[in-house]
């Protein structure tokens, strides 16, 4: 007999399937979620770190606006801040408390304003000011913070000011001709700012015969750096390398320069013509340059000098200055009334050997991260640099007792200073500086008359030119900064024929860096500078068919623009009216704090 099956019961696999079914998804389920939920943290970790470095911009941007409302707020600071101690910057907490200068854990922030509902971005800021006094830069060092996440950038911090680009002008316009008649009638002139008017706004007279005073930019006009006016330029060829920055015509809003007709081609533009966001104006005098020799004023006081002052500088880092008049080289007290003398720093007046009114002068280091004030002899009898002016003191500083001598060698034998249709005299009690040689260190050099770049007869290469490439040298003239060229009676070069080579910011705060005598005599190459120019008016330095036989006079330009400037400045050099500060190369490093504010 056979055995019958007994059927299978399916109802316990399945129930097993089901519940491993069940687990396989709950896995899935679990890990989405997991995944969902890293993913958001990932999410909130990037945004908070992202917004992390754009607080840390913000607290260099509220720096910035701080220094620009109060200049002298690089003056202050947290002492006890590691970024600010290692520098050795010397500040003190400002008098109304700013959070942001807190390094302490637990302790306060700025905060970062905002409209959302997101986290609350806040920032800390530590302040190296120890190169503003002689660079005019400031370092900062900015944290910002977002919840959990800290981020930190250092930034270099300056004024705004002429010389962050190669070429700089006020008025496009030569300075004889904005003084003349044509310039001065009510069609020309803005009586509500008592100027003359830009060519933007209307000015006609420069383009007016007999008298036409626009200097236009043709064929051989190169600039290899950043270009700005507060005028409009006049322009029918030039290559433009860099920024080209003006200010945009009242007729027509989207011309930023004014376009002549010289028969050359257009105009080329690396980077198409803009109009600057914050206009740039001129201080009516340099005299802010002057507080600087004033021993109660000044923390690292530089050298006044009275009276024409030659200054030739000498590849060691020394300088030979003569300077006849000079009685005190530091000063102190409003109108000058009290004063010192530092040898060892700015030569010892007097007229024995290696004394400031010796022929041979005195020479000393340059003035070191300071600078060096030209002034004209004070008429004043309280101030400590007063000397009558009558003809045995004229004789005897001078050489000369109706002055037609100025004590330093100016004019020079066989010398006509008259013949040119544009003037510089020789003052014999007038502050004017002569400069030359080889310059090594970090000065400026300002005179309250005119600053002249000289030279030596029979050179290769005449002006002032850096003996180490780290050297930095200002030169800034009240009335202009001129290129010596004398010429005899005859209309004749009294130099060799060579470039004059100028390694410095150069600024004129009422005129232009003008060239003797641009009119007369043979060509004499180039003026070759490695720096800056800025310059209230516009002057031509040479003249292509002023010479006989229509050919061609004074100096032609070959400007190259020294980077360097975009960040630092010579020391004590002169700025614009109206302060405002730029931030630039921005760098990220390590985090200086915690979200807890512990320093890192």
């Amino acid at each position: 007999m056979a055995q019958r099956r007994t059927p299978r019961d399916d109802r316990g696999m399945s129930l097993v399937v089901v519940i491993a079914a069940t687990a396989v998804m709950a896995t899935l389920v679990i890990a989405g979620t997991a995944m969902a939920l890293n993913s958001q943290r990932h999410g909130h970790h990037t945004a908070s770190w992202d917004a992390a470095l754009a607080a840390a911009y913000g607290g260099v941007e509220d720096y910035r606006s701080l220094i620009t409302a109060n200049p002298d707020y690089w003056r202050y600071g947290n002492p006890a801040a590691p970024f600010t101690s290692e520098s050795g910057s010397v500040v003190t907490a400002p008098p109304t408390p700013n959070p942001a200068f807190d390094t302490v854990a637990g302790g306060t922030w700025g905060i970062v304003p905002t409209t959302g509902d997101g986290e609350a971005a806040r920032f800390r800021y530590e302040v190296d000011s120890s190169e503003y006094e002689s660079l005019g830069r400031i370092r900062l060092r900015s944290t910002g913070a977002v919840g959990d996440e800290t981020r930190t950038v250092v930034a270099s911090i300056g004024q705004e000011g002429f010389i962050r680009f190669l070429y700089w002008s006020d008025y496009e316009i030569m300075q004889n001709a904005a003084a003349g008649a044509a310039c001065q009638t009510a069609a020309n002139w803005d009586s509500e700012h008592n100027r003359l008017k830009y060519a933007w706004e209307g000015r006609t007279c420069g383009m007016q015969a007999p008298l036409y005073g626009d200097v236009y930019y043709g064929a051989g006009d190169e600039f290899n750096g950043p270009f700005y006016s507060n005028d409009s330029p006049l322009v029918c060829d030039g290559t433009f390398n860099d920024m080209f920055l003006t200010m945009p015509l009242a007729q027509n809003p989207t011309q930023l320069y004014r376009p002549y007709n010289c028969g050359g081609p257009a105009p080329r533009f690396a980077v198409p013509p803009q109009q600057p966001e914050v206009p740039i104006d001129l201080p009516p005098t340099n005299a802010e340059m002057k507080r600087e020799t004033r021993y109660d004023l000044a923390t690292n006081p530089g050298c006044l000098y009275t009276g024409p002052t030659s200054i030739t500088f000498h590849s060691n880092g020394t300088m030979t200055v003569r300077s006849p008049w000079t009685l005190s080289t530091q000063t102190s007290g409003t109108g000058d009334t009290s004063g010192r003398n530092r040898p060892d720093r700015c030569g010892a007046p007097g007229t024995d050997a290696n004394q400031l009114g010796h022929p041979g002068g005195a020479t000393v280091p340059v003035v070191e991260g300071s600078l060096v004030f030209v002034q004209n002899v004070p008429s004043t009898p309280t101030n400590v640099n007063f000397t009558p002016q009558g003809a045995t003191e004229m004789a005897q500083r001078c050489g000369a007792a109706d002055g037609s001598q100025n004590g330093v060698g100016y004019p020079m034998a066989g010398e006509n200073p008259h013949l040119s249709k544009v003037y510089y005299p020789y003052g014999c009690t007038a502050g004017d500086a002569f400069v030359k040689g080889e310059f090594k260190g970090h000065m400026s050099i300002a005179a309250e008359n005119y600053l002249w770049v000289a030279s030596d007869q029979g050179t290769s290469t005449g002006g002032v030119t850096y003996a180490a490439p780290s050297s930095l040298l200002g030169l800034v003239g009240q009335k202009a900064v001129v290129i010596w060229h004398p010429v005899n009676a005859a209309k004749a070069n009294i130099l060799a024929v060579n470039d004059v080579r100028i390694d410095a910011a150069v600024l004129s705060v009422t005129g232009t860096m003008a060239v003797q005598n641009y009119d007369i005599g043979v060509h004499r190459g180039n003026i070759v500078l490695f720096g800056a120019v800025a310059q209230k008016y516009l002057d031509p330095t040479e003249c292509t068919n002023c010479g006989a036989g229509a050919t061609a006079t004074g100096f032609g330009t070959n400007f190259t623009y020294d980077t360097r400037l975009q960040n630092i400045a010579p020391p004590k050099f002169l700025q614009p009216a109206v302060t405002v500060f730029r931030a630039t190369q921005f760098a990220e490093v390590h985090a200086a704090f915690d979200a807890e504010g512990n320093p890192s």
